[in-house]
């Protein structure tokens, strides 16, 4: 495992979201609380993010391949549905780009980038 400073850029229709801190790295796996919130993220042939807090949501990318996830709040469980368009993964790069369904309706785009470097 090893300490790494993270920079993350989530863009939405709505929304564009920075996050700058510090996170944990293990071999295909990053780790970090943003705002209060685990946030985790599994690189592997198919890509999984994890969020919780006073929710949890569970999502899996593939290019190209539309995918079930899950989102649980106090109010019940939806399930949901994800449609990447391009997933990139380099050296010290993620770029995500996905559609984000719920009931066969677009919700929104995402554009997912987080850069990282070993934190001295």
């Amino acid at each position: 495992m090893s300490k790494i400073k993270i920079k993350v850029y989530i863009k939405s229709k709505s929304e564009n979201y920075v996050y700058e801190g510090k996170a944990i790295k293990s071999k295909n796996q990053i780790t970090y609380i943003d705002k209060y919130v685990l946030t985790k993220i599994k690189l592997d042939k198919i890509v999984e993010i994890y969020r919780k807090k006073d929710y949890e949501l569970k999502i899996k990318l593939k290019e190209g391949i539309p995918l079930e996830g899950k989102l649980k709040n106090k109010y019940g469980t939806v399930d949901i549905k994800t449609l990447a368009k391009t997933i990139k993964i380099e050296e010290n790069k993620i770029k995500i780009v996905y559609d984000l369904i719920i009931d066969e309706h677009l919700i929104d785009t995402f554009t997912y980038n987080l850069e990282y470097s070993i934190d001295r």
